[in-house]
């Protein structure tokens, strides 16, 4: 329970406070609950749907589950998806690429990438409310899920590109019991909530980010803070067009 605590308050902004001599490496372990934190997410945008569906079109709706979905979160991961961009191709070398997203201005590749993903997204909720069946209740539960799954993925699968940082330090102590624990976690809601059209969409975003980690690594000698944000969006994204066809 406490790890769950620990990574509902990591990834979230809901007022749960911490303790006086609390342990940051119990912090960084709370990511194999990460999937379960992604589930109080889906939660709550799935309540902001179904208020805002008895009030208003399914335009707004998804206009309004898009803004919760990003305030419950604190941006956390737009701003990861921000920084990855300006750095990946605002630098020509890997030190130039570090050191553009350590930087806390946003350049205009972020602001490119922070608008498409969130009009993207608000089609993607647009078009799934659109439809009179249970994927759209699916999709709305499973997507943050799957967000927090690639999260820890990536942090066990992938080198640190840097030797500090917040996700140096969760590359730290993450272990392989952290990643089957997330993996179970995450199997277990999108099988239940989500069927085999989740179960297509965990997939599918699975196989993204290990191509796009392939990619960053390339390009900054392994992953950041950063890089985890920006593909929980990715993913996110990925699972609400995926839901769509199904």
């Amino acid at each position: 329970m406490k790890k769950f605590i620990y990574a509902l308050r990591f990834m979230t902004v809901l007022p749960i406070p911490w303790k006086e001599g609390e342990d940051l490496s119990e912090v960084a372990r709370s990511l194999s609950f990460f999937p379960l934190a992604g589930l109080i997410i889906g939660l709550t945008n799935l309540g902001v749907f179904t208020v805002a569906g008895l009030l208003v079109s399914p335009f707004l709706s998804a206009v309004l589950v898009t803004v919760w979905w990003i305030l419950i979160t604190g941006g956390l991961h737009l701003d990861g998806l921000a920084d990855t961009a300006d750095g990946v191709w605002g630098g020509t070398t890997r030190e130039r690429r570090l050191e553009i997203m350590k930087d806390s201005r946003i350049g205009a590749f972020g602001v490119l990438a922070l608008i498409s993903f969130i009009l993207m997204k608000t089609g993607a909720l647009y078009e799934l409310f659109g439809f009179y069946d249970f994927n759209k209740y699916r999709a709305l539960i499973i997507a943050p899920v799957i967000g927090r799954w690639i999260s820890v993925f990536s942090l066990y699968t992938f080198d640190s590109a840097r030797q500090d940082g917040l996700g140096a330090f969760f590359k730290e102590h993450v272990s392989l019991k952290e990643l089957i624990t997330a993996l179970i976690l995450s199997l277990l809601i999108v099988l239940i909530a989500g069927g085999l059209p989740g179960a297509a969409a965990m997939a599918s975003a699975t196989v993204l980010a290990l191509v796009f980690s392939v990619f960053l690594t390339g390009k900054l000698g392994g992953l950041t803070g950063d890089t985890y944000g920006a593909m929980t969006e990715g993913a996110e994204l990925l699972t609400l067009l995926v839901m769509l066809p199904l």
